[in-house]
Order: C-alpha cells, then structure tokens, then sequence
C-alpha cells in the first residue's frame, strides 16, 4: 500500500507572480494562453519650462520601426500574389493539476487500516473488514497514477530510476524493519513443525512474491488446517509491488505511442486502463467461482482495484469540476459502501469477484467527491482522528499482524478477544514509533532524497539484511534438523487389541516430546505416504483439479492376479502404508484411487475452502466406478472422512445415507468384497505436531483439554448401519487411536497424527497387523 503521505510544507511564492507548486490545487493553465502582462509605460518626456519658442512645436522623436522578420527559407504557400505567414508554432502542453495533500485520503487511509484491524483482532460487526486491503489499493492506483502524470506534464518525460528509488525510501525500510523483527520473533515462538514454511514465506516477502506463494500453499489441501503465516499481511504489499514495477512502464511506452504528447498520453492511458479494469474485472469473477483463495492473492485479479484509482486520477481535472450537489452525494454514498461491505461481508462471502466491487467503487466515490466541491464525507475524513490513524496507517497495517500471531505465542496465552484488543493498542503505539523513527527519517533523508541512486541502494540493503538474516536462522542457527523421511521398515507394530490398549494407555502417561519422536516435529509437515508424490504422470493421490485416475499407481505383488483397489479421499489414502504392507505380504496387487477432499460416498459436496461446487469430485467419482466395473478387482477398500459440505437438500442425514446405499451399489456390483474404514478422530483445536513443538517439555498440557475426539457421530453411525445393511465388511478403526474416549498424541515414540484430522505415516504402518487381521481373506 502507499505510505501515508504528511502535507507537504508552503514555499513562499517567487517573486514575479511564481506559481507555488506546494499549494494543494494547482491552476491549469496553457502558458500561451495566459494573460499578456501590461506594457511597460513610457516615461513622459521632462520638458523645462522656457520662454515660448518662435519655432513651430515637433513631435519627440521616435526611432523607426523593426524590419518585419525574414521570411524562412524554403518554398512558402501563397494565396495568389500575397504570401501567407509561416504557421505558429505549437503551444506548450498544458500544466497537469496536482492532488496535493489530500485529508481525505489520509482519512480513506484510517478507515480501510481500521476495518482490517477490527477485522483481525476478532469483532464480530467487522468480520468483513478484509474489504480496507481494497481500499489501499485504489488509493494507490490514484496516488502512484496521478504523481506519474504530473511528471510527465512537468517535464516531458518518467525517470524510472526516480519513480523506484522514492517507492523504496517510502515503502521498504519499515516494510524490511517489521520482516526483520518477525524473523527473529518466529525463530524464537513459533512452533518447529512450521519455522521451515515461515522462512520461506519470509523470503517471498522479500522478492515481492508472497501473494503467489500464499495462492500455492493455500490451495494446497494438506496445508488447509497449518496455523497463518505471521507474514500473512504482506501479500497485499506484493501486489502492489508489483503494480509498482509495471506500471510506469506501461505509462512509459503509452507515452512514445502517444509521441510524447502529455495530452494524448492521458487519453491513451484511459483507454489502456479501461481495458485492463474490465479484464482483469472479469478474471478476478470467474477466478473466485474456481479458486477462492487465487483470486483473493492474486495480481491479475486485483489489479482492476488499482486500475480504478488510476482513472481517478486520469479524469482529476473533470473531477474538479463536480457540482457540490453531486460531490456531496458520491462522498456520503461511497462512504456508506465501505462501512456497509465491513460489516455485511464476512468469510463465506465470495471475494473478490463482483462482490469487491461495493467497497472499490465506494472507494472511487470519495475519491471523486473529494477532488471537488468540500462535503460532508470529505469533511469528516480530515477530522484529527482519521487523520492521525492515517498518518500512521502503513506502521499499523505491518505491525499488527506479527504482533497478533506472535505475542501471544511468546506468552504462552490462550487467544482472544480480550487480549488481541489488548495487543491491538500496543500496536498503536508501536506504529507510531515506527513512523517517527524509521518510516520519516529514511523517507526525509537529505542525502537519500540527492540521488536516485541511494535512494535505489536503500532497497537494495534492506533486501539483503533480510536475506542474510533468513540465511543464518536456517543453516547458521537452525531450530532443528530434519533427518528425512522415516524408515517405515524400522517402525515396530503393534501384534494385537491387547497390545494396542496398552500402548494407548501409556501414550495418554507421556510427559515429554522424545528426542527419537518419529516423525521428527522438524518435518512432520512433509509426512505423507508416497502416493502423494509417485506415479507415471504425477501422484497417485490427486489434486482438487484432476478428474482422470492415474495411470502406474500399482504396489505390492504386480504380476499377482488378485487385485485390491483403495478408493476414497485423504482419509482414504492415509491407510496406504498400512495396506500396502498387507498386500506385499500377501501378495495382492494393490491400486490407489484417491483424491483430495472428494469422498467416495455419491453425494454432491462443496469444495473446501473455495466456496463452490466439487464439480471435479463427481466427475473423478464417476470415472472410477467405470473403472472398477471393468476392472472387477477382489476387494474395495473405502475410506471417507465424515465432514463433506453437502449439497442439495436440507436434510443432510439423509442425503449422506442416500449417497452410501449408491456408492455401495455400484462397488457391490464391481468387486468380489467392499470393506469400509471409519473415520479417523479429529483436533479440537491446533494440531497434535504444533501443540507438542511449543510443549515439547509439558506433553499433558496438549492433553488437558482432549485434543482429538471422534468427530460428526451422528453421520458415522448412519453410515455404518448402511453398510452393514449393504453387507460391506466394516472396520472400526476408533480403539485404535483412543481409549476411553481419550485419544493421545504420542504412542510408542510415534506422534499419531500430522495435522488435525490425518494420522502420521509412521502409526500407520503401525498398525499393519490390525489391519490384516481385520480384513476378509481373500
């Protein structure tokens, strides 16, 4: 976002009738058009007085007149036998008005901050308050545009050089501050299952490509339940970032094509701007209808928002000209948008897409009214509060989230509305801290400001402190080492129900993390069974996107005539280690069909975190069945988790119990055998691997407050009554993670699960005998 801007300082005018470039609305005038000064008078010639002359009175003398100019050289067009004069030569283009310091938009400034913060720190009247990032961005497209013009108008042409070296004394040095100190505070709070991720996002901050990163890892659906990055704020920054790198390269070459006329450059550029609004308008709809969270980071769906202030700024002398009835009407209604969006959106709504388009054009709307006649909305902006939360806006929106995520972590305190109102006001006073001592003095420094150069040397340097700072807490200092995958074949399993009780038992008496814990807390995030990464054209498990089975996803005995398919979701495929195992010993020839987030139960589901219809899970579903009716396997193992979003009816009971008599039909029909697993105990709250990396020492504090229990019983038990009526084999898998309806993180020297609802691969494979010993015989 554009950092708040202070106004800038009168200079005394200049003798002569200077114009004040400092003042906050400068005339548009064309020079050659501007009123001739006044001839200077002739002085009255001094006359003595004498006695009356006998000559006649003369005139005074007068020197002759000017030759005319000579005519150029060169033929000259004549109208018959009078020549025509040579044309005039073109006036000089007209002066570009500034916005000067505008309290309006440092208000605009305060309002989107505040909607953001209330947001975050968890009232519920601003859970749409995600709507002030949309504001910062039209206000940089109007402020960045409107200063570029200027300069074009001013002196012909845009110094790159300049553009950059001002956006890095503005923006970098509290932006690198705020990166630097999270670094420190992660390394030192943030749980070991997660310092890997966070350098890495720490480093996309630094390269201007965190938004990108955040698209990835939040699409990603073993990344869906991690805790939020402390760096989650910095994405809108890329975003603008990276506007910043390409715009004035756009306007650039808009202004040779125009053939460096100012005027038509402003035309030219309306033109480009209305395209890109309503392309990348378009993208960001349809965006949000496939991939919520990619719409939401990315570039190319947000750079509309920018592209709105940036006609702002390119109609400003038509915007000085709103009538009063008009400007008061766009404040007071465009003011009213934002506070309506802040307050009526909340996290199931779908944004951006169309729905952005309320706080943007109301955004636009203060804008516009603001250039204009003074109103009410305007008036209200530049009140001391709005302009003192503005002024420090850009300190606020960096600080407020690391302190949000990361005090509490270094307390050790349960998260809430009390104390991140509390942390909130701390982090008042730490803005303005920042903004009085790094964000003025860099941005004021006289020797930065001389040259462009230092000015592109203070980017330079805060990217690299922070890169080497990255460097030395990952391989100088590093919280702990990740050995690698675990060697599955070294992992003791567990002979029998008895053996299983009393491992559960002990598990619920563990008081401290072992130093052989496997897997290791360091790579936890990386455990998975190997069908997420092996296959002929890609993982066996698939994506949200792929709808064909894999080809190559074949294990245990290959060449053996009996084959046994897994078939499901996650909750399915987190059983492979398992199952696999048994089929070696066996000698059965295993196929993995599975894929995220799609159950196997025939049912239509949301897909999670996107807000739209799984269409793909359908489709995946469907071909699979065509599959297995020709394939005619021995047995169908069927795992599902019981959580889908369902669709299409309101009694959700009743449609799951639908959607199993179908599924079990059609497996009837295909395989020799179905087996069905139940679900598998979800968190209550964070993570096993997060709980147990912030009390490595104090294990029973994880287990105080029964951190994973059999979730959504009423479905579970549905479901199982129908395939026991459908005479599916059914496993219950419960005894196996909990006893006594407490279920313990660490069994054996085995953390038991790798986020909130999906075992390790270790404890699966744990549990290989179990497994063979509750299936049918083959």
């Amino acid at each position: 976002m554009t950092s708040p801007q202070p106004p800038r300082p009168q200079t005394r005018a200049a003798t002569g009738g200077g114009v004040n470039e400092a003042t906050l609305h400068l005339p548009t005038t064309t020079p050659g058009s501007a009123a001739q000064p006044p001839p200077v008078a002739q002085p009255a010639p001094v006359t003595q007085r004498t006695a009356p002359s006998p000559y006649p009175v003369r005139p005074p003398f007068r020197a002759p007149a000017p030759p005319p100019p000579a005519a150029p050289e060169g033929p000259m067009r004549t109208t018959g036998a009078r020549p025509r004069p040579a044309p005039a030569p073109a006036r000089p283009p007209q002066r570009w008005e500034g916005t000067g310091f505008r309290p309006d938009i440092q208000g605009l400034r305060a309002v989107a901050v505040a909607l953001v913060l209330l947001s975050h720190v968890g009232y519920s009247f601003a859970a749409g308050g995600y709507v002030g990032v949309d504001v910062f961005f039209v206000v940089s497209g109007f402020l960045i545009t409107s200063l570029l013009v200027k300069e074009v108008f001013d002196t012909g042409k845009i110094s790159i050089a300049g553009f950059y070296a001002r956006r890095a004394r503005r923006i970098l040095p509290a932006a690198s501050a705020v990166t630097i100190a999270t670094v420190v505070g992660a390394w030192l709070w943030f749980p070991v299952t997660r310092i890997e991720a966070v350098m890495q996002d720490a480093f996309t901050v630094i390269v201007y490509a965190v938004n990108y990163r955040f698209v990835a890892t939040e699409t990603e659906y073993l990344n869906a339940d991690q805790m939020p990055s402390p760096f989650q704020q910095y994405w809108s920054l890329a975003v603008e970032e990276q506007f910043y790198v390409l715009w004035p390269l756009l306007l650039v070459g808009l202004l040779v094509l125009a053939k460096r006329d100012p005027r038509r450059l402003v035309a030219t550029a309306l033109a480009a701007c209305a395209g890109i609004f309503a392309i990348s308008l378009v993208l960001s709809v349809l965006t949000t209808q496939i991939s919520q969270p990619t719409a939401y980071y990315a570039a190319h769906t947000r750079i509309w928002e920018l592209a709105a202030g940036a006609i702002l700024a390119l109609m400003l002398p038509t915007l000085k000209r709103l009538p009063k009835g008009l400007a008061w009407v766009l404040g007071i209604a465009g003011l009213a948008a934002i506070v309506a969006s802040g307050v009526l959106y909340d996290a199931s709504t779908p944004f951006p897409g169309y729905t952005a388009l309320l706080p943007v054009l109301g955004t636009a709307a203060v804008i516009a009214a603001g250039s204009g006649a003074k109103n009410p909305a305007s008036s209200l902006l530049a009140t001391r509060p709005f302009q003192y939360v503005g002024k420090i806006s850009y300190s606020l929106y960096l600080w407020h989230w690391p302190i949000l995520i990361l005090i509490p972590l270094a307390i050790d305190a349960e998260v809430g509305l009390g104390l991140n109102t509390v942390l909130l006001l701390a982090t008042i006073a730490v803005a303005q801290l920042s903004y009085l001592y790094i964000e003025e003095p860099v941005r004021n420094a006289r020797l930065l400001k001389s040259r462009h150069g230092w000015g592109l040397a203070t980017g330079a340097v805060s990217s690299v402190l922070g890169i080497a700072l990255i460097v030395m807490f990952t391989v100088v200092y590093p919280r702990s080492v990740d050995d690698g995958p675990v060697d599955l074949e070294a992992v003791e399993e567990v002979e029998n129900e008895t053996e299983m009780a009393q491992r559960l038992q002990l598990g619920l008496g563990v008081e401290t993390v072992p130093e052989d814990v496997v897997p290791p807390l360091a790579g936890i995030a990386d455990d998975a069974p190997k069908i997420y990464k092996k296959g002929e054209d890609g993982a066996c498990h698939l994506d949200f996107a792929t709808t064909e089975p894999r080809q190559g996803c074949v294990f245990g005995d290959t060449e053996s005539s009996t084959t046994v398919v897994l078939f499901g979701d996650s909750h399915a495929a987190q059983w492979f280690p398992a199952l696999e195992a048994v089929a070696e010993e066996n000698g059965w020839q295993l196929i993995t069909r599975t894929k995220s987030s799609c159950t196997p139960v025939s049912v239509r589901s949301m897909l999670s975190g996107e807000g739209r219809e799984y269409t793909e899970c359908q489709e995946w579903r469907d071909n699979v069945f065509d599959e297995l009716a020709l394939m005619s396997p021995d047995m169908v193992v069927v795992g599902s988790a019981d959580d889908p979003e369902l669709l299409g009816g309101d009694d959700h009971l009743q449609l799951w119990t639908d959607g199993w008599t179908s599924t079990l039909s059609r497996l009837k029909a295909a395989a020799g055998a179905v087996v069905t697993l139940t679900d598998t105990p979800w968190a209550t709250g964070d993570s096993a691997p997060d709980c147990l990396s912030l009390h490595q020492n104090a294990v029973q504090d994880c287990l105080a407050e029964e951190p994973y229990e059999i979730s959504y019983e009423e479905r579970r038990e549905a479901g199982t009554a129908v395939q026991q009526d459908e005479g599916a084999t059914v496993i219950e898998t419960g005894e196996w993670f909990c006893l006594d309806g407490r279920c313990p993180l660490i069994v054996d020297g085995i953390v038991v699960y790798r986020d909130t609802h999906h075992m390790s691969t270790p404890y699966a494979k744990s549990l290989t005998p179990l497994l063979a010993e509750a299936l049918p015989a083959l």
